[in-house]
């Protein structure tokens, strides 16, 4: 399925079509804010199940090596430590995941089932002409890193991010024309869910927009909108997760 950037809509645009499914031109039932933080929260659910929105960051190497997971990162692919600057990369390893690797911060020394010192563990032990890799484990929201990290100016980690984090959507043209329908059923429901409270009749609209986007099933508006993201071919899916990334070189 290809696309063009240009093809790209706004919140605005989305929200326009909503309005006119709950009868709210001019947004008095319900606030503006309401319908934009559920655009932004279709977007969200989106990005979980598809990883569309990749994100490049750099950070400065910590001096206990240990990093807080940014905001909105729920998918690591890569990450790097290296020399230099984030505009002037020097020597660069890639640094991995250790399983079990599990440590207090620098210089304290650390504890895994597979450990250099493992000569004598009788059913686990370090491979022969074991080397010193850099690597890392998460715990309690925390990156912690190996003590060669210690040898690295810097971080670099890739991973999928939310839109609501990540990008300024109310700015930044970035639904897909083929989602579209799909945010539009998922924002119109809930609005139509709120509004009931008040008005029984909205509960025609919220049934009938839920029925269409049928989240959990196989043969709604949503189904349809993760199997188009996720059926881009590469080029156009890796072009698209660069539009939508948030580097910082």
């Amino acid at each position: 399925m290809k696309f063009s950037h240009e093809d790209l809509l706004s919140i605005s645009e989305v929200i326009a079509d909503v309005l006119l499914e709950v009868d709210d031109k001019k947004q008095q039932k319900l606030t503006p804010g309401y319908y934009r933080a559920q655009v932004k929260y279709a977007l969200d659910e989106l990005s979980f199940d598809t990883f569309f929105v990749e994100v490049t960051k750099d950070y400065e190497m910590p001096h206990d090596l240990k990093l807080p997971i940014p905001k909105g990162v729920f998918n690591m692919q890569n990450m790097w430590g290296y020399t230099g600057t984030p505009d002037d990369v020097g020597y660069l390893e890639n640094i991995y995941w250790k399983r079990n690797f599990d440590t207090r911060g620098y210089n304290t020394g650390y504890a895994a089932r597979v450990h250099e010192g493992n000569i004598t563990d009788p059913y686990v032990k370090a491979p022969s002409g074991y080397i010193f890799h850099y690597f890392f484990n998460v715990r309690n929201g925390i990156i912690y890193l190996s003590d060669t990290c210690d040898s690295m100016d810097y971080v670099r980690i890739q991973f999928a991010g939310l839109a609501s984090s990540e990008l300024d959507i109310d700015k930044v043209k970035m639904v897909p024309p083929f989602v579209r329908k799909a945010v539009v059923l998922w924002v119109t429901e809930k609005a139509a869910k709120a509004l009931k409270a008040t008005n029984p009749e909205y509960r025609i609209i919220q049934i009938d927009a839920a029925n269409q986007l049928d989240e959990y099933g196989y043969n709604g508006a949503w189904h349809e909108a993760k199997t188009r993201l996720r059926g881009l071919d590469k080029k156009m899916l890796r072009d698209f997760m660069e539009y939508s990334s948030k580097l910082t070189y």
